[in-house]
């Protein structure tokens, strides 16, 4: 079943991409940073207080007003958004873009929007919750611009609000549904009406199969080595990673959502964008993008990678202990570097995009009832350029519409590039949250 709510992640997944090829602007606010932060901060208090707030006018029946299940849904669903937030933003500590404190992951202002936009999309409806999700989506776009965030701080704060909604609400009662269907057989459209609010979608489809998913993946990604260049006259290559390392590991985010396309296969949409800074010097002479840093000068840089890609995935074994897919894609890898003297006039900035081709193959062992381990190897080599992204988790199903899962992936990639050259590689120690309709 192809649900309203994961149509409106798909939508969601392709807006934020479409962030990608825009750069934050440098700390410090202009007047347009300004009004554009002040509306941010006004949403993500707005959007929450006009959701919990409805909840006390919109009983349908006509003796009362006061909502009294969606009070306590909203309560709860915000609370758990809150709660780990804040409990993650304690133990990632990652700085700020603008340099202000190490909370940045996850973004507040975004969880707390998509959380009051998510409540009401959940509880009322599309009609009042595409609205409220273009307007958390606003607040997002104000982090990222405004210097507050990263864009994978923002992906973080809409997942969990999002994602906390989808666990604990459920539509109003008497609401009526419109469901589009995929089977074997073809497609086709549903009528629901809610007969009351405890009648939520996942109790009436727990042993249906699994169909379009949502998956939140995020943890500190750990540098092994980052060498990159521009291919200036006279350029030569330097290593980010022998810098200060202030910011290593540096929490990251990746989503990805999925369609059914038939009974065995899917599309796959995944976004990962990828951001760092870090400061100190070079023991060598660095020559970037058209500027000279000499040994010994201190520097601010800053380094980036947006992944957005798209796979068909197949299914090829599906057994009671056994599962093996394979898939084959394409994706659009934006890269950028940047180097600044801090007290001078150097500054160097170089930005390329590479399009390539991805295949992947992933294995799972079912060894009891909700437990499963599985292993997964992707990605390309093409001439002097490659992506390898491989890895295995730790599976818990709990119920039909969620997975939680506990990996580690190490990533490695080489692009070249007419303008940039990147050679990377990292170990990612992963918590991942899947929700399924």
């Amino acid at each position: 079943m192809l649900t309203k709510r994961c149509l409106g992640t798909m939508v969601l997944t392709a807006l934020l991409a479409g962030l990608v090829p825009a750069a934050a602007p440098a700390a410090g606010d202009d007047g347009e940073n300004d009004w554009i932060r002040t509306s941010g901060d006004i949403l993500q208090i707005a959007l929450p207080v006009l959701g919990g707030g409805a909840t006390f006018f919109t009983n349908p029946d006509p003796d009362r007003l006061w909502d009294k299940e969606g009070t306590k849904q909203f309560t709860r669903a915000y609370g758990l958004a809150w709660g780990s937030t804040y409990l993650i933003k304690i133990v990632a500590s990652k700085a700020r873009p603008n340099g202000s404190n190490r909370t940045s992951f996850p973004s507040g202002h975004t969880m707390s929007a998509f959380a009051g936009a998510g409540f009401i999309d959940g509880r009322y409806g599309r009609t009042f919750g595409i609205p409220a999700y273009a307007l958390a989506l606003w607040t997002g776009y104000s982090r990222v611009h405004s210097g507050w965030h990263y864009r994978d701080d923002v992906l973080a704060g809409a997942s969990i609000g999002m994602m906390s909604n989808w666990l604990l609400v459920s539509p109003l009662p008497g609401k009526v549904q419109f469901l589009p269907t995929i089977s074997s057989q073809g497609y086709g459209l549903t009528v629901s009406v809610r007969g009351s609010s405890e009648e939520s979608a996942d109790s009436a489809a727990e042993q249906k199969p699994r169909n379009s998913g949502y998956r939140f993946t995020f943890g500190p990604a750990f540098v092994i080595s980052n060498e990159a260049g521009s291919k200036g006259a006279g350029d030569n290559s330097f290593m980010l990673s022998d810098l200060e390392g202030f910011n290593d590991p540096t929490t990251t985010a990746v989503v990805a959502a999925g369609i059914p396309v038939s009974a065995r296969g899917a599309v796959v949409i995944t976004y990962g964008p990828f951001e760092a800074r870090d400061q100190g010097s070079f023991a060598y002479d660095v020559d970037f993008g058209g500027a000279t840093f000499p040994a010994g000068t201190p520097l601010d840089s800053s380094w980036r990678f947006y992944d957005l890609s798209a796979t068909y995935e197949h299914v090829l074994v599906d057994t009671r202990r056994w599962g093996v897919r394979g898939a084959a894609g394409a994706g659009v890898m934006y890269s950028y570097a940047s180097l600044n003297e801090k007290s001078g006039p150097a500054n160097a900035l170089v930005e390329d995009q590479t399009f390539y081709p991805y295949l992947s193959a992933a294995v799972e062992y079912r060894f009891a009832r909700q437990w499963a381990l599985a292993g997964q190897v992707g990605g390309f080599t093409l001439g002097d350029e490659w992506i390898l992204d491989a890895g295995g988790e730790l599976v818990w199903r709990p119920v039909r519409a969620w997975d939680l899962a506990l990996g580690y992936n190490y990533f490695s990639r080489k692009i070249d590039t007419e303008t940039f050259y990147n050679t990377v590689r990292y170990d990612v120690p992963y918590l991942s949250i899947t929700r399924f309709w």
